[in-house]
């Protein structure tokens, strides 16, 4: 299981169901099978590095991962990884 902050828009958008992937520095070990559990932010990530506080509003939601697509490839940068 992985506890992961997300800013307001991109939960919205996994919320509705339009948004079906994440891109994350792969400094987890992330895996097929791994829980995902999303937790919406006050503030975005950009805001936090100017100084705002790490605020969670109290919703999340909870995705499985079903298939893990690791940089280097397609544009993608070595390390990171798309988690569909």
């Amino acid at each position: 299981v992985h506890n992961l902050k997300t800013d307001p828009a991109v939960f919205a958008a996994v919320l509705d169901g339009a948004k079906t992937y994440e891109i994350r520095k792969n400094d987890r070990g992330f895996a097929v099978g791994d829980n995902l559990v999303l937790r919406e932010t006050l503030h975005t990530g950009r805001d936090m590095a100017m100084g705002s506080p790490l605020v969670y509003t109290g919703r999340a939601v909870t995705r499985r991962v079903s298939h893990v697509l690791e940089g280097p490839i397609y544009g993608l940068a070595a390390g990171w990884v798309i988690l569909s």
